[in-house]
């Protein structure tokens, strides 16, 4: 027998205009009526909650009624095949046809249904009751031919919903108090588990068990009696080889075990999550020990963000130490150089590493680099020939002024003195200098 709703024949059926109607022996929505000695409690009382009226409000509907109860009855109605509809399924036997819910409505008040003698072809079906007594009519649906030629076999129809219903039940009993955590909070909800003891055939793993899903990963929990406790996910494509291997240590865990593994923790300052505090609610604590835990874990994390901000301040102040000392020869390379040049020495364009952080460095030349500090803005193209071809700078007694050599694997740059007149200058505006050293 399908599911049906009472209130929904009065309040949910599009197909007619349904409302409730009824008086003293009878109630009807306009497509069925029935006598109230035949409802249950229940529905009884949903239909005296609206006010009576005259059930003859609808002439040819009371004909029936009252033409009916004086018929013999003449065939019952056993469905032969049945049509799936969006909205409602229809049962039919021969040519009739009607609502699948009402057949299940008149059958759970363990009546039953004729098809009366009628010349009419669409005549109404009766109901009967165990005594035998007429009790009400059902009015049939008119048939299409989609709905007659898309039916299906009733017995057939029957024997997939119970065997929908047995799958429904199966998948009942394998429904397990599941505890884990999603989203970075604690979760307990039934899930559908299967014991691996089961799939490989070993009792060993009796008290694991794992998750139906059809996701790549399937999750893994251990019964600890009170709940299914989530540890571990396995791929779908595990043998049962990597099963074993993978959950080895943990088939005789217990509640017990886990318990004393949580206070552990707590007793030598260590982590715990919310799903511990959770098993341990599940387990019969008291309100006044879970607040406790709760209070631990936020004092663990309070004092591990003091230690996390003194770590990264010690870091961070010895990073500055050695980035300082790594550019503090940097600088004093670029103050000799400063001091060759006011004073018309050699400067060598020594390869240096300028280190932005300890983690973060540069390799150049130390005239680029200079040249950069002292804002000369130099072209990419003479940047790269300064740090690959030049080899130094000087000051050319003969030619009173300053000069440069480069490597004889590399041309002549057409510019770089240019940007060299400009950086000499400026290092000697810096220290108050000014002689004829700069090249014309």
């Amino acid at each position: 027998m399908s599911k049906y709703n009472f209130k929904e024949f009065f309040t949910n059926d599009i197909s007619y205009c349904n409302k409730v109607i009824h008086n003293g022996e009878y109630a009807s929505n306009t497509h069925f009526l029935i006598k109230k000695t035949e409802l249950k409690t229940n529905q009884l009382e949903f239909i005296n909650g609206f006010p009576e009226a005259d059930i003859s409000y609808n002439n040819q509907f009371f004909q029936i009624v009252s033409s009916q109860s004086k018929m013999y009855i003449d065939i019952e109605f056993k469905p032969e095949r049945i049509h799936i509809g969006h909205d409602h399924n229809i049962v039919i036997m021969g040519e009739v046809g009607i609502k699948e819910n009402y057949l299940s409505f008149i059958e759970s008040l363990k009546c039953k249904l004729f098809v009366m003698k009628s010349d009419k072809k669409w005549s109404p079906l009766s109901i009967y009751n165990n005594k035998h007594e007429f009790v009400g009519v059902v009015l049939p649906i008119k048939l299409n031919m989609v709905q007659a030629n898309e039916s299906i076999d009733y017995t057939q129809y029957l024997s997939n919903l119970k065997a929908e219903q047995e799958a429904k039940e199966l998948a009942k009993q394998n429904l397990k108090k599941c505890l884990y955590i999603k989203d970075n909070k604690v979760v307990v909800r039934n899930k559908e588990l299967t014991c691996i003891a089961e799939l490989i055939n070993d009792m060993d793993y009796k008290n694991l068990y794992i998750e139906k899903t059809t996701k790549q990963d399937a999750g893994v929990y251990i019964d600890l009696g009170i709940v299914h406790v989530y540890i571990r996910s396995i791929t779908g494509d595990a043998t049962h080889e990597d099963i074993k291997y993978y959950l080895s240590n943990t088939t005789d865990y217990t509640l017990d075990m886990a318990l004393e593994n949580i206070y552990n923790r707590k007793n030598n300052n260590q982590f715990i999550n919310v799903l511990d505090i959770k098993l341990i609610e599940l387990s019969g604590a008291s309100e006044q020990e879970v607040q406790g835990l709760i209070d631990y874990r936020q004092e663990w994390y309070d004092r591990k963000a003091k230690e996390d901000q003194f770590k990264k301040s010690k870091q961070e102040q010895e990073d500055r130490e050695y980035t300082d000392s790594k550019n503090k020869i940097v600088d004093e390379l670029v103050s000799q150089a400063e001091q060759a040049i006011i004073n018309n020495q050699k400067v060598n364009n020594k390869e240096i590493t300028v280190y932005k952080s300890r983690y973060e460095s540069n390799d150049t030349s130390l005239i680029l680099h200079m040249m950069k500090l002292y804002e000369i803005k130099v072209p990419l193209k003479t940047q790269g020939w300064i740090n690959q071809a030049l080899a130094e700078i000087y000051y050319d007694v003969e030619e009173r002024k300053v000069s440069y050599s480069y490597y004889k694997s590399s041309a002549n740059s057409n510019v770089f003195r240019k940007y060299l007149n400009e950086f000499v200058s400026k290092v000697q505006d810096k220290y108050g200098v000014r002689v004829e050293s700069v090249a014309k």
